[in-house]
């Protein structure tokens, strides 16, 4: 049922891989691309600095106006509003805290649009000392040894209680963001559960789940423990994302309420890829984004996504009647949102109870442009679907009568 709306996803040359893309890391064509069917062809990158592309004649829409593009990597924040309010770069989408200080920018046009993406915390499932693919050569679940900490259910509900998604969204994301119960976007009307809410915030709640599973602290140091161990786990996110740094600093203070002792890090991002692909992490700040307009997100949750060293079921997250639920919501005869839509309630109500994402907020994204760019008519779902048109005025040759 979601096959037209993957028909939008990027395509490759398959005649340039391996026939399963098993080189998908390694084969030239991913880091320096010949093949384009889009505006841009590519022209160069240099690592960690920029990548630029050139015009493709050949569009089929037509050549595009500009010479070209180039996306520069900025790791600052500031860095980048900066270059911005400067004209060093035409087009940026700021951080929150960025907002006010870009709108006051005469030179500036904003766009504010509800991305098709979240931000979350991802809790791992099973002990990131012993990582384990979800199925084996035949498809048959491996049963995984479960986190000493987050593989009990309580307890990550009892994580999820102790977080105030509101005051996130007003106090970090500057009410840049909307409360989320479960894993359909709220975009998606058919689908949403729209009764389904989010984790109330209530610590006593928290602590009692927590005693529940267990875990008490019998020395009276603010920190739980549980045969002998205190209960303490490991708090990553990428450095840089001001944000996110920020939700990590909350997220530990208000566990620490609730007797959990959390080790918060901003990590190099590529790091923290490695250590989600890997398994070897306790919980993760992260987000996505270009979700699109299904609701089948199986990617996430079937056990035959779950493969150390890749694979987005980095949770090792296993629930057999959730993936009998996912193939029938994306096999419905006929493929009726109304037929579809009790399947993907019965979904939402599922993860919002498990919890392998704790949903923090979904985004709304604000972009800045230079105004002297005309032709820019940003789109819900890709501010640059129409790129190829886009032009500099100050650029254009005067006419003559």
């Amino acid at each position: 049922c979601d096959a037209l709306g993957n028909l939008g996803l990027g395509w490759l040359p398959s005649h340039l891989y391996a026939a399963d893309f098993s080189d998908i890391m390694t084969a030239p064509e991913s880091e320096a691309p010949r093949v384009s069917a889009g505006p841009f062809l590519f022209q160069s990158w240099t690592r960690d600095d920029n990548f630029i592309v050139t015009r493709n004649e050949n569009y089929w829409e037509g050549s595009p106006h500009m010479d070209g593009s180039i996306v520069r990597v900025v790791p600052d924040p500031g860095a980048r509003l900066a270059q911005l309010q400067s004209g060093e770069i035409d087009y940026l989408e700021v951080q929150p805290n960025q907002i006010a200080t870009a709108e006051q920018d005469p030179d500036l046009t904003r766009f504010r649009w509800f991305d098709d993406g979240f931000v979350y915390i991802a809790v791992n499932q099973a002990n990131p000392a012993n990582p384990q693919d979800g199925t084996d050569a035949d498809g048959n679940l491996i049963p995984q040894d479960p986190h000493p900490v987050l593989g009990d259910v309580r307890v990550r509900q009892a994580i999820a209680h102790a977080i105030d998604y509101q005051s996130i969204i007003d106090n970090i994301r500057l009410g840049e963001g909307y409360p989320m119960a479960a894993n359909v976007l709220p975009t998606i009307e058919w689908a949403v559960d729209k009764d389904l809410q989010p984790y109330a915030y209530d610590l006593d709640q928290a602590r009692a789940l927590l005693e529940e599973a267990g875990w008490t602290d019998s020395n009276g140091d603010g920190i739980r423990e549980k045969d002998g161990k205190d209960m303490n786990v490991s708090l990553i996110t990428n450095a840089g994302n001001t944000v996110r740094e920020d939700i990590g600093v909350y997220v530990q203070d208000q566990l620490k309420q609730i007797g959990i002792n959390v080790d918060f890090q901003a990590i190099d991002f590529g790091t923290m890829l490695d250590q989600m692909d890997a398994q070897t992490y306790d919980m993760v700040i992260a987000g996505w984004t270009g979700i699109g307009s299904d609701p089948n997100d199986d990617v996430f949750w079937k056990a035959e996504n779950d493969v150390v060293g890749s694979g987005f079921n980095n949770t090792s997250y296993q629930n057999p009647e959730l993936e009998d639920l996912l193939v029938q919501g994306y096999s419905v005869p006929g493929c009726k949102p109304e037929d579809r839509a009790p399947i993907y309630k019965k979904i939402q109500q599922i993860i919002h109870n498990d919890l392998p994402y704790i949903y923090l907020y979904g985004s709304v994204a604000n972009a800045f442009y230079n105004k002297d760019w005309t032709n820019i008519e940003p789109g819900t779902w890709s501010f640059k679907w129409n790129m190829h048109n886009w032009y500099q005025q100050s650029l254009q040759p005067a006419v003559t009568p």
